[in-house]
């Protein structure tokens, strides 16, 4: 078999990135409809692109396809949020786990998570919800790689549009202004993973994930959803 050249990036790739950007910082707001003639008059492509693309942010959850009336973005339900966030815990548990059994938050790794940690420190990161969310990923994102599990840190790292789309279109706040207790619990994880505590390094994993989880709940209160009634809610927690 002979190899052929690799393709650049598709348009439908580039249409999809722009798209999923648009609506994760709330250019496009659930409900609201993609239409695929004004797409392709607006990008100044054909329709098949653009289809492709709508296809794509499909599959991430961002909108959905429905019949007669194309493509519209997804409005999140309370078991959106629980399913990714108990993906992210499991996921968390085992790579978090095996960085502290296995030493390997050491070097320029350490070095990597605790730059990211300062970022998270900057005033001016604290002041701009968008670029706190952010950092608050890329660190966790740098944590969990620490744990040297690829495919793990891959799925994991799948979830972040999950996120900064919830966070965008719930108007969800950290639990403090300056974000004092979200430092503490970032820096108390990366110490007990340095120390090769395994046990404590999930529990705190666990603690940060149903503290994040409760910072969602009163967005779905408002809307009487009443997420804690929820089965899934009741399987993490």
């Amino acid at each position: 078999m002979e190899l052929g050249a690799i393709s650049r990036v598709s348009t439908s790739d580039v249409l999809a990135g722009q798209l999923r950007e648009a609506i994760v910082t709330g250019v496009y707001k659930p409900g609201d409809r993609l239409v695929e003639a004004e797409l392709a008059e607006r990008f100044d492509i054909s329709r098949g692109p653009v289809r492709e693309a709508m296809r794509t942010i499909a599959g991430e959850g961002l909108v959905q396809i429905r019949k007669n009336r194309g493509a519209v973005v997804s409005t999140p339900t309370p078991d959106d949020v629980l399913e990714v966030y108990a993906l992210r815990m499991g996921l968390g548990e085992i790579a978090l786990q095996h960085a502290a059994y296995a030493n390997l938050l050491t070097g320029p790794t350490l070095r990597r998570v605790t730059q990211l940690l300062e970022r998270m420190d900057n005033p001016a990161i604290q002041d701009d919800r968008h670029r706190m969310v952010d950092a608050d990923l890329a660190f966790q994102a740098a944590l969990i790689a620490a744990g040297e599990l690829p495919r793990i840190t891959d799925i994991f790292a799948q979830t972040d549009t999950d996120i900064r789309f919830y966070v965008q279109v719930l108007g969800i706040e950290y639990d403090d202004a300056n974000h004092t207790n979200l430092m503490i619990r970032h820096r108390l994880l990366v110490d007990t993973i340095i120390d090769g505590d395994a046990t404590s390094a999930a529990a705190q994993w666990r603690s940060h994930i149903q503290t994040t989880v409760n910072e969602f709940v009163p967005a779905f209160d408002a809307r009487n959803e009443k997420p804690f009634e929820r089965p899934l809610m009741r399987q993490l927690f």
